[in-house]
């Protein structure tokens, strides 16, 4: 019996799925099972996926379904030890598995293992990459800081707590990585472990509309739930709120409401420079801000 759980959720995903089901294929840990969610594809998704053998259990939504409830769905099925998570467009390299295992058999206090990610664009070609910068043990501080956990990469102990939040359309992941993160022990890989395409126009970027919203949701149910937090980790609390202000002006400036933009950065310039600097920008034309975040990005990848 296999001993973890691979959860993939596809809608109209054939251009690089058999890509990414080969990566898990190539792994040289090899007790696995995949749980393949099928969100009511028109394309050849299902076609692909059932080109495989047994070790791919097959599911279809009755009808398609938010992604957050599309990995609960898939949840239901994930009885093995431990969950991990791969998209139907990325890559897991072929120690992923091994490495993971290993680690979090070593030591059970572990509930969540994650690791570097590379990035790729659309023809695979590398563009960037993150090497995690936190140490295993308590990781929130890190994570209030800069969120730094590619899903892609993680593994999860498997327990009837994981669960992903429906009514978020932007971060389910994030909202249930933080939640686990804020009051359990992590095990961070400093090696690669998966190769992450950046595409244009993805979900993430049509979302920014509720970017600072749904992570305030996120930190509010942690911190309330959990005040004696704030006081531990009160460095990482400004940082992290100083976020939702950062993406809520983010949006207004899509919007071209700049003034609204300027207030909400006031509150958090003097965090950091770099709040300071995205301030003095606020005032200037809008190709300068879409500029510095061009570049940001390009940076940060």
């Amino acid at each position: 019996m296999a001993r973890v759980s691979i959860l993939m959720n596809g809608y109209n995903s054939e251009k690089y799925l058999r890509e990414a089901i080969d990566s898990v294929y190539s792994q040289t840990y090899q007790d696995w099972e995949i749980i393949f969610i099928d969100n009511c594809s028109s394309d050849n998704t299902a076609k692909i996926v059932k080109s495989y053998d047994h070790k791919i259990k097959y599911y279809q939504t009755d009808k398609n379904i938010p992604l957050g409830a599309a990995r609960n769905f898939g949840l239901q099925y994930c009885t093995r030890e431990y969950i991990a998570f791969l998209d139907t467009d990325d890559i897991w390299l072929k120690d992923k598995l091994m490495t993971q295992v290993e680690l979090m058999d070593t030591n059970d206090k572990y509930q969540l293992s994650y690791g570097g990610v590379i990035y790729i664009d659309k023809l695979g070609k590398i563009i960037g990459s993150l090497r995690p910068k936190a140490r295993s043990g308590e990781v929130f501080s890190q994570q209030l800081k800069r969120y730094e956990v590619n899903m892609q990469s993680v593994m999860l102990r498997n327990n009837d707590k994981i669960r992903f939040d429906t009514t978020l359309r932007h971060s389910p992941d994030f909202d249930l990585f933080m939640h686990i993160i804020s009051h359990s022990q992590v095990n961070v890989i400093k090696e690669f472990l998966v190769k992450y395409r950046k595409l244009e126009n993805s979900l993430t970027s049509k979302n920014i509309d509720v970017w600072g919203q749904e992570m305030k949701k996120t930190l509010d149910e942690i911190f309330m739930n959990n005040s004696d937090l704030i006081n531990k980790y009160s460095l990482g609390y400004k940082m992290a709120y100083a976020k939702v202000a950062y993406y809520n002006a983010q949006y207004l400036i899509s919007l071209g409401n700049k003034d609204k933009a300027r207030k909400e950065l006031s509150s958090v310039k003097y965090l950091s420079p770099r709040y300071m600097v995205l301030y003095l920008v606020s005032y200037f034309p809008r190709f300068l801000w879409n500029f510095i975040h061009k570049l940001k990005e390009k940076i940060n990848v």
